[in-house]
């Protein structure tokens, strides 16, 4: 399937997933939506969900459930203290349920609004809060609607990735995360992110996260590459690397760390 060609048309590729699917698995979400999120107040999924639905259609999406909930930080710790899940990296929670791991953000805890770079006040301000563009969307659960910055589907039309809000405090794992999305999406940096790359791509940082990507990811690609120099090239050359059309897609994301 081809990348949504409209905000509508997107919608109803997530309405369709979200609502009317009847596997057990998205029968299963609805329910955790409805029974430990929602009742909290206005809840929005963020990134890899709505991301890879909009890139591919419901066979692109991979990844974990992303959430935000526009409630007070003391109302989510306690739903976190219910459900026993555990903190995430920067103010959000990791949880386990039947057949979904889904981590949660109070919208304040956010970690662009807790440091104070982003004003958000809705949660349709979460797209400004996003490291990269890609992400820069989210899904509003009650309200049916999504929120995404502005000329998103022509970006990924045309297969461009770039830095939406810098700085970020998780510097290795974008670049991680840039480097697997470049190869294995077959996307081209923006200016933003070829500058970062650029800066933070070096010996000791190739060696961290080609650690890292074995670690995590059954399918690591960096270690076909000799070092710094060569992964730069790859992703930052003319001729984009065919090696990795096999390797198939780990399209994680969550939007914060």
């Amino acid at each position: 399937m081809t990348p949504a060609e409209t905000l509508p048309k997107l919608k109803r590729r997530i309405d369709d997933y979200l609502w009317r699917e009847d596997g057990l698995p998205i029968q299963r979400l609805r329910e955790v939506l409805a029974t430990k999120f929602e009742p909290l107040g206005p809840v929005a999924i963020i990134g890899g969900l709505v991301r890879d639905i909009a890139r591919k259609g419901k066979v692109g999406f991979r990844s974990d459930i992303d959430l935000v909930i526009d409630a007070e930080p003391a109302r989510v710790a306690a739903l976190a203290a219910t459900l026993d899940a555990t903190p995430n990296r920067f103010g959000g929670f990791a949880s386990i349920h039947p057949h979904w791991k889904v981590d949660f953000w109070s919208l304040p805890n956010t970690w662009a609004s807790a440091v104070g770079l982003v004003r958000t006040h809705t949660l349709a301000d979460l797209v400004d809060t996003t490291f990269f563009d890609c992400d820069a969307i989210c899904y509003e659960v009650q309200k049916r609607k999504v929120h995404a910055l502005p000329g998103y589907l022509e970006r990924l039309a045309e297969r461009t990735i770039d830095v939406n809000l810098l700085p970020n405090p998780s510097i290795d794992g974008n670049l991680l995360r840039a480097a697997r999305r470049i190869l294995l999406w077959h996307f081209r940096p923006g200016q933003g992110l070829r500058a970062f790359i650029e800066r933070e791509l070096n010996d000791e940082s190739f060696d961290r996260i080609v650690a890292t990507e074995q670690t995590i990811y059954s399918n690591d690609v960096l270690s076909n590459f000799s070092g710094p120099r060569q992964l730069a090239d790859a992703l930052l050359g003319d001729e984009m690397p065919t090696q990795f059309s096999g390797f198939g897609e780990q399209l994680e994301l969550p939007g914060f760390d």
